[in-house]
């Protein structure tokens, strides 16, 4: 999702995705990284409850703070990090964390306040509160890729009208070009696949043009400019709220499509294979063919997506669980006493989702918003913030 002034930003799940291109020219950083030790220890800094870990940061003017809180107590916050960036500006993160690691770009203080400023990456480790600054040269608005092993992250650079996917492995800080491109419009990092898939791991992205949204994966060990092989034309508009399933063989995303008179974004589902991408008859949400969809994500099983729906014309819809097996009857969340919720991610036990909750009808008319934890046994836990919260990921505590 593309990041724009925390100040200025509408709902973050219904922005468009890319902004055309950044040319800004950038510095690629060599060396090891610079690291910043936590306040606390890691033993120091644990919530009594076994529930695992949800990891948010609350939006500051120039600062966002980074805590964690138990799935069952989210009022019992534990500080992890202060993150300083410029003014009105806060983190990007990787739409997933990998254990106890977090990744995100910002802005530094002392950067100009401007989304095609050169911003910088860091890795997050929420277990001890050590931050490693990885690069100077990431661009703000392409959130980074991190692998599910925590082995590598891969992050978009620009310099002199091209874009360049960039890996870096976390153990050596070793980084390679996986991918260059010269393009007015965008690639975005998607996924990280597993390396036992298809003999090694890949990087899956995506890139915009005026043809729409095409999908292309790229070895993680190819050489520099490294060649890409199209997996999929994913729609002729922007396609966007990626994500990978479990076992990294099957890919969900949102495509807009013109129905009775306006755009909505509904589910699809594609399958990887060695030789491209296949699309699967999308799971049923139930209700309206018409009905919005929002954030799909998929369940730590991987045997089903959870997706948000629009509450229109009803005063109130609940995010809902679909099964891939078509077997398996779909399950129903709890839903808000008004509007609708928009998934985040599970937590790893299954046991809690993380979800924007809007009190509006749909993304045209969203509403109010709270960060709200959902439990598969029916209870809705809102987290109270001074400001917006910012979705980092779920930590398991080992």
């Amino acid at each position: 999702m593309a990041s724009l002034p925390r100040r200025l930003r509408l709902p973050a799940l219904f922005i468009a995705l890319p902004l055309l291109a950044l040319a800004v020219v950038l510095l690629l950083v060599l060396g090891r990284g610079d690291d910043e030790p936590g306040a606390r220890q890691a033993g120091e800094r644990t919530p009594g409850s076994g529930a695992p870990l949800v990891v948010l940061a609350e939006f500051g003017p120039g600062a966002d703070e980074v805590f964690v809180a138990p799935a069952d107590d989210p009022a019992d916050r534990t500080p992890v990090a202060t993150v300083e960036h410029a003014p009105g500006w806060g983190i990007n993160p990787a739409p997933e964390m990998a254990g106890s690691l977090a990744v995100y770009t910002v802005l530094p203080p002392e950067a100009r306040p401007r989304r095609d400023s050169p911003a910088e990456l860091w890795l997050l480790d929420v277990a001890s509160g050590e931050r490693t600054r990885l690069a100077r040269d990431a661009d703000l608005l392409a959130a980074p890729a991190l692998a599910r092993d925590g082995s590598a992250v891969v992050y978009r650079s620009s310099a002199g009208g091209a874009q360049d996917l960039v890996r870096i492995d976390l153990e050596s800080r070793a980084r390679r070009v996986l991918h260059s491109v010269r393009t007015e419009f965008g690639v975005f990092p998607v996924a990280v696949t597993p390396t036992s898939l298809d003999g090694g791991g890949e990087l899956l992205f995506s890139q915009i043009s005026t043809a729409g949204t095409d999908l292309y994966a790229v070895s993680l060990e190819g050489s520099a400019g490294g060649e890409a092989r199209h997996l999929l034309h994913a729609s002729a508009q922007i396609a966007r709220d990626w994500r990978l399933s479990p076992d990294g063989a099957t890919l969900s995303y949102l495509a807009p499509e013109p129905v009775a008179e306006r755009v909505v974004h509904r589910l699809h589902v594609v399958t990887l294979d060695g030789s491209g991408a296949r699309e699967q008859q999308p799971p049923i949400a139930g209700g309206p063919a018409a009905a919005e969809q929002y954030g799909p994500v998929w369940t730590p099983d991987g045997a089903a997506i959870t997706v948000g729906r629009e509450a229109a014309p009803a005063p109130t819809a609940a995010a809902v669980s679909l099964p891939l097996d078509e077997v398996t009857t779909p399950t129903a969340l709890a839903p808000p006493e008004a509007g609708f919720d928009v998934p985040l991610g599970w937590s790893p036990d299954g046991g809690t989702l993380a979800a924007r909750s809007f009190d509006g009808r749909n993304s045209a008319d969203p509403g109010a918003e709270r960060l709200t934890l959902i439990g598969v046994g029916g209870e809705r836990r809102a987290i109270s913030s001074r400001s917006e919260l910012i979705f980092l990921g779920w930590w398991a505590r080992g």
